[in-house]
């Protein structure tokens, strides 16, 4: 989605929905996820979150995070030696690629990601809610 100001009301309206309330830290942690295309961690996001308000804790950030993605509004990206990262903007399973060095996290957009997705389903009969395809390597501005 490419539209921050649809996306924000979009998760607004799931979490109303899930019965959450809307607290001035969520507002503020949905208008940075929503916004946000360089998947942050949550202690990037809660950077940002305390320069407005600044006597939100760091679990606040943690929980909210946790919330989302129990509603399939954000999509974790798990790492096995880094904090994990979130997706807010596109939190449907998609590949990503990722930089070992600067630790740039970048959207994949690849056909055969998405067949995967279709074939897997249909042999199994799941439906799948969450898949991580993360691809490491070195980005052009590192080599």
């Amino acid at each position: 989605m490419n539209n921050p100001t649809r996306r924000y009301e979009q998760m607004i309206y799931k979490l109303k929905q899930a019965g959450y309330k809307l607290t001035p830290q969520r507002m503020t942690i949905l208008q940075i996820m929503s916004r946000r295309t360089d998947h942050p961690n949550p202690d990037a996001i809660y950077s940002i979150l305390k320069k407005h308000l600044p006597t939100t804790s760091p679990a606040t950030v943690y929980k909210t995070l946790a919330v989302l993605k129990n509603i399939n509004e954000v999509l974790e990206i798990q790492y096995s030696n880094e904090s994990n990262r979130y997706d807010g903007v596109n939190p449907l399973p998609h590949p990503h690629i990722y930089c070992t060095k600067c630790k740039q996290l970048t959207d994949l957009s690849l056909v055969v990601f998405d067949d995967l997705l279709e074939n897997v389903q249909k042999q199994t009969g799941y439906k799948i809610h969450s898949m991580n395809l993360l691809i490491g390597g070195i980005c052009p501005d590192c080599q």
